[in-house]
């Protein structure tokens, strides 16, 4: 990589041509690559005087005239600037437009060199920076031209941009070339799909002491590239020798116009980036081109022109537009045909659409495939690429350092990390394509996908196609389609039908519903228009019925309240009537406002259009567990959109205030205001975007504080430990709160929680006697129908036997191998742990919100209200993080005990904790702590703290304990 120092010299080179008249940067670059080909020259005749045998070339083919002494570049750093410009400009340009008659290597590339410095001041400048740059260093010549490459920040001519050099590095690290090969670029614009390759060869060529590990010795393998672009030809030649190809062999060739019969068959791979939109006349094109698809678009006779240069076995990788690989025109099938049937598709990875930006937005794959003789494709290999380390903006900021960017970093990514950067996970999945990829569903990141289902498809190499054709099918088994279960028909009664409601209150049933009264809430009934004459609609609304848009962005599907019902429906008005309720209506209304359910239904027309049929067709999926509390997710749901739409109006409201009529101190002030406001709001919103950080400033304390200590723990061994005692934290938390439901419902019998006791008394508490009391609580709390606490929902068990029980077991097993000596020990093996032990807790975490939800709070003092015939109850909350506990005051119907800790349900109702959790400072840490009893001795109570462990003896959970064991 270019150090620092390096790209700020280049950077101030920039700046030098642009003061000096030069800002187009293609002629910036064109203008370096000339002075940069005359220096190296001049290195390769001081390399052949030192030794004769480094050169790699005969003495006489690099002692041309434009190597003569005078001429050469060391000599012009010795002329003053008139002189050297003089020089440069009447006798240098001259001869390099000569220059590749004798040299084929060049071709003539230079032909029409044109020297366009405008100053001896700017050339000299130009000429003393490209003098401090050590192109005799490996590889240093290179990164600097490919960091010139990457400030050329237009595409070129003809639609040829440059390929990001992370994408081409992945192009290469797939197709592995191997020394000795002959690799093409039939696109070749900068060659720097060349130069990945070549540095690929490179790198992995075997290390001996006789044959060092340079550039230069990839000569063995052949590299050659073709474009009708004659600055692309210069740029691309020169990239190739900075970066030690000796003999790139860049030529001019229209690579669709020409025939290709003698370099039929002959490349064992091509590399290549075609411009991805275009289209040529049939006279224009080749005609072998033609011979086998007969077609205008370039993307496709790009791909039929690969298949002919390569020779059977060769392989390709190349980058085509999505729509190549679903395009439903004849040369579109029938080009992908030929390549499933006739020879061998290995894969496509589909780029994220802003790779190539700021030049194009387009969705693009990379194509791998094999020429065979016929043999045709077993299977396809699909990734999906939803990341690549960079910002997919115009801006394509880095997202990761530069250790763990591209498809090979030094560095190893964690799953954040991977979520940044998919491309090193491309090429080791890539590597498992034939064992345990071959395992994976659509549904993932990568699958395979057999030949037999593609000619199915008609030859669709989507992946989006097949992804959700399986979602299809994984929805069919768990949903229930529409029209089985409801009644769906449209509004009949026309706008023009209508008109404003008379004086007085007329009958509900001349009132109608047209769509375009739908919005996020419904308008009163009394504010509908009425129809006009009296004739009788064919169908009236009723209470619950779900109507819609059936033309619109947003439907604003909605359950009808009894005040609708007999109202008639307007033209345009869908109306979906349930006659079973297999779902609950609120959740029907949530999944037909969804995408997912916008992709199942068919639009037709030029306006998309719902047809009652096909809205019939579509499946809702079924959501587990009883109505009522699928109802309540709903409302919870509901309830934050209702906030959040309040916060965009207040926001909305504080902008339109700025411009209202005052002064302009009284304008300064309310931009002031405004922006303070949504500063506020920003910084909210950032917070709670983290879910740790939710957990952490809403939870109760003990699982709180673990929590923040997770999130800040910065080495694997720490994260690891904090990952444990959070996971400890959360069960003990969680048996306090079913102890406590227990107790408060006289349910403290249960078996669970008799075992708990026996436990207590004896040896101690296990963390499974704390989840078998949990488990026991829930299940009893749903069946006598005790929802307040929250408790019966968390701990039902879900679809497939998952849910909160499920892994707060699967923790305790793993907690306890690890505590008992089977932990990991390497760094590998902490990695494994943590990731298992993360997702586990992040999971169990997730299920427990009702925490969030009921307030701990330690009751201070207790005061009679004989005016409300209430008792006001003073006290600290014990939730979120930090030890400042916010204080409270709330009013409630019975006394409650002073010193005590209760848990505040959702509805007020105090539940107390004591005595199975209690707040005391900490005699080690002198800091307010949670306890829990461990064990009871035969005198005393042993309490343990929450998260940290610290012990406390206390008599009077002794005797409260003693008397609850007894009862």
């Amino acid at each position: 990589m270019l150090s620092r120092e390096l790209q700020s010299k280049i950077d101030r080179l920039w700046d030098t041509f642009w003061s000096g008249g030069l800002s187009n940067p293609l002629e910036i670059l064109e203008q370096i690559t000339y002075l940069l080909f005359i220096r190296m020259l001049d290195v390769r005749r001081t390399s052949h005087e030192r030794d004769p045998a480094s050169a790699g070339a005969p003495a006489d083919s690099v002692s041309t005239p434009l190597l003569n002494e005078r001429l050469r570049w060391s000599r012009l750093l010795d002329e003053a600037p008139q002189h050297m410009f003089a020089t440069v400009r009447d006798e240098i340009f001259p001869l390099l437009r000569t220059y590749g008659n004798d040299n084929p290597e060049f071709l003539g590339h230079f032909a029409d060199a044109r020297f366009s410095i405008p100053t001896p001041g700017l050339l000299a400048k130009v000429v003393d920076t490209l003098e401090g740059v050590p192109l005799d260093a490996v590889g240093i010549g290179g990164d600097v031209y490919e960091y010139m490459l990457g400030k050329v920040a237009k595409a070129g001519h003809n639609g040829q941009f440059w390929t990001p050099r992370h994408i081409a590095q992945l192009m290469v690290e797939l197709t592995a070339p191997q020394p000795g090969e002959i690799i093409c670029d039939p696109a070749c614009g900068g060659a720097g799909l060349l130069v990945a390759a070549a540095e690929y060869v490179n790198r992995n060529r075997p290390e001996t002491p006789e044959v060092p590990a340079r550039h230069e010795q990839a000569g063995e393998t052949t590299f050659q590239g073709f474009d009708f672009d004659t600055t692309m030809l210069r740029i691309g030649s020169m990239n190739m020798w900075l970066h030690g190809v000796q003999s790139p062999d860049i030529r001019y060739r229209d690579s669709l116009a020409q025939n290709t019969v003698e370099d039929s068959g002959r490349y064992s791979l091509v590399l290549t980036n075609p411009p991805f939109a275009g289209s040529l006349d049939y006279d224009a094109a080749a005609d072998d081109l033609q011979r086998v698809i007969q077609t205008k678009k370039t993307e496709l006779l790009f791909v039929t022109l690969v298949l002919q240069l390569l020779k059977p076995g060769g392989r390709a990788a190349v980058i085509v537009p999505d729509g190549v690989l679903f395009g439903s025109t004849k040369a579109h099938k029938e080009l992908r045909r030929i390549l499933v049937e006739d020879h061998r598709i290995d894969a496509l990875v589909k780029l994220p659409s802003g790779v190539f930006r700021p030049y194009t937005g387009v969705s693009t794959s990379i194509l791998l495939l094999t020429k065979t003789s016929g043999r045709g494709t077993d299977s396809v290999w699909f990734y999906d690429v939803t990341a690549d380390g960079r910002s997919l903006d115009d801006r394509r900021t880095p997202l990761l350092s530069p250790e763990k960017l591209g498809p090979t970093p030094s560095e190893r990514l964690d799953r954040s990390e991977h979520a940044k950067n998919n491309l090193p996970d491309v090429v080791s999945r890539w590597l498992l394509r034939h064992t345990s990829e071959r395992g994976r569903r659509p549904s993932e990141q990568s699958f395979l996908v057999s030949k037999k289902e593609i000619a199915k498809s008609g030859y669709n190499l989507s992946l989006n196609y097949y992804r959700q054709a399986h979602e299809t099918k994984e929805l069919a088994r768990d949903s229930v389609r529409l029209g089985d279960f409801a009644e769906i028909y449209g509004g009949s009664v026309a706008a023009r039908e209508t008109g404003p409601a008379p004086s007085g209150d007329p009958d509900v049933r001349r009132r109608v519903l047209q769509p375009s009264l739908l919005a996020s809430h419904l308008c009163p009934v009394e504010t509908l228009p009425v129809r006009k004459d009296r004739r009788e609609p064919r169908w009236r609304l009723r209470e619950g019925d779900i109507v819609g848009r059936d033309l619109a962005n947003v439907r604003h599907w909605t359950i009808l309240p009894a005040e609708y019902e007999g109202v008639q429906p307007g033209q345009g008005l869908i109306v979906i009537r349930p006659l079973e309720n297999p779902v609950p209506s609120e959740y029907l209304v949530t999944y037909l406002s969804s995408p997912q359910a916008e992709q199942q239904i068919q639009l037709y027309d030029v306006i998309p259009r719902i047809r009652r049929a096909d809205l019939a067709d579509i499946r809702i999926p079924i959501c587990e567990g009883d109505f009522e509390e699928v109802r309540t997710s709903i409302a919870r749901l509901t309830e934050g959109q209702i906030e959040s739409e309040k916060i965009r109006d207040q926001l909305r409201a504080a902008r339109l205030r700025i411009f209202e009529k005052g002064s302009s101190n009284e304008r300064r002030a309310r931009l002031d205001e405004a922006a303070e406001l949504s500063s506020l709001i920003a910084q909210n919103l950032r917070k709670q975007s983290e879910p740790y950080r939710i957990f952490q400033e809403t939870y109760p304390y003990g699982i709180a504080r673990a929590v923040r200590k997770f999130r800040h723990s910065t080495s694997h061994t720490e994260k690891h430990e904090a990952a444990l005692q959070c996971v400890e934290s959360l069960i003990l938390s969680l048996g306090i709160v079913a102890h406590a439901i227990a107790a408060n419902s006289g349910r403290q019998n249960l078996p669970e929680i008799v075992q708990w006791k026996q436990a207590v008394g004896g040896g101690g508490v296990a963390l499974g006697h704390w989840v078998a009391v949990i488990r026991a609580v829930g299940a009893d709390a749903k069946e006598i129908g005790d929802p307040a606490s929250g408790l019966a929902e968390a701990a039902t068990q879900k679809k497939g036997k998952k849910g909160l029980m499920a892994d707060l077991s699967a923790l305790v097993t793993l907690r306890n191998k690890i505590r008992h000596g089977a932990g990991p020990r390497t760094r590998a093996e902490f990695d494994r742990s943590l990731e298992k032990l993360e997702r586990l807790m992040f999971s169990s975490l997730s299920w427990c919100t009702f925490l969030a939800r009921a307030r701990w709070v330690h009751m201070d003092r207790l005061r009679w209200l004989p005016e409300v015939g209430k008792f006001e109850v003073s006290g600290l909350v014990l939730m979120g993080d930090h030890p400042d506990f916010e204080p409270i005051t709330f009013q409630t119907d019975v006394p409650l005990v002073d010193g005590s800790l209760y848990m505040l349900t959702p509805q007020n109702e105090p539940i107390q904790l004591s005595p199975f959790c209690l707040l005391e400072d900490c005699p080690t840490c002198l800091t307010p702590e949670l306890y829990y009893p461990d064990r009871l001795t035969a005198s005393t109570a042993l309490l343990k703290s929450l998260d940290r462990g610290h012990e406390l003896e206390s008599d009077t959970v002794y005797a409260s304990l003693q008397l609850w064991t007894q009862a």
